[in-house]
């Protein structure tokens, strides 16, 4: 082999294992940008998948809220909606209550109404009951009284008839009986007696048609009336026998 030979195969050589050398420095630059681009893009990625299981929990997290949320609403419809019921209740209870409450105030005036009418009637009855025997003993005295005065009367007046024409005859003065001027004086007496007499006898017949009238109204004084016979406000009376 010439010098020349060799030194152009020195030449190739060389150039071949400095190409090698270029192209093995190439590709370990190369390859050293690809593993920090891969590591780089393994960063993201896990940083993304990191994120995505954040977002993930948010959500899950978010989703029972709203379901809590939703249920507590429901409960709370639920609860309102018997809350409301009860109040209703309450309200219709309370206006029955008043009603029956107005019921009973008017029951009750009319009781103290009927119990006032009931004492005043046992009051009168009381009244006359104690009476009773004093009306009736009056009754008898007067009548007893207008008897006597009606046979005194019928007596006076047969005495001042027979004076009377005594003193008529003694007036004639033709007269054959014993008739004097006292015979005057006996029919003039006799006259002021019957009439005193008849003056008592009407005063007398007057009481006594006074004590019968109230004996009378006694009779027809009406007893009081039974408290269940009496009929209350908004009270249905039972008909049935």
């Amino acid at each position: 082999m010439t010098s020349a030979n060799k030194k152009g195969a020195l030449l190739f050589i060389g150039g071949l294992v400095l190409g090698g050398l270029v192209t093995n420095n190439h590709w370990s630059s190369a390859g050293n940008i690809a593993e920090q681009e891969l590591s780089g893009i393994k960063e993201k990625l896990a940083l993304s998948q990191e994120q995505w299981v954040n977002a993930q929990e948010k959500m899950v997290a978010l989703e029972t809220v709203l379901s809590e949320q939703d249920s507590q609403a429901a409960t709370g419809l639920a609860l309102r909606q018997k809350n409301e019921k009860q109040i209703e209740t309450l309200q219709s209870t309370i206006a029955e209550i008043t009603a029956q409450s107005t019921q009973m105030t008017e029951r009750n005036l009319a009781l103290e109404e009927q119990g006032d009418l009931q004492r005043d009637a046992i009051a009168k009855l009381t009244s006359r009951l104690k009476n009773t025997d004093v009306l009736y003993a009056e009754r008898y005295r007067l009548a007893r009284a207008v008897s006597d005065l009606n046979e005194q009367i019928l007596k006076v007046s047969h005495k001042s008839e027979t004076s009377q024409k005594a003193c008529d005859e003694f007036k004639k003065g033709n007269s054959w009986n014993w008739v004097s001027e006292k015979d005057c004086s006996d029919f003039n007496e006799y006259r002021q007696q019957s009439n005193k007499l008849m003056n008592e006898f009407d005063d007398t017949s007057a009481e006594l048609d006074k004590v019968k009238r109230e004996l009378s109204a006694f009779g027809n004084l009406p007893y009081p009336a039974p408290l269940n016979d009496i009929k209350l406000p908004s009270e249905e009376r039972d008909t049935t026998p």
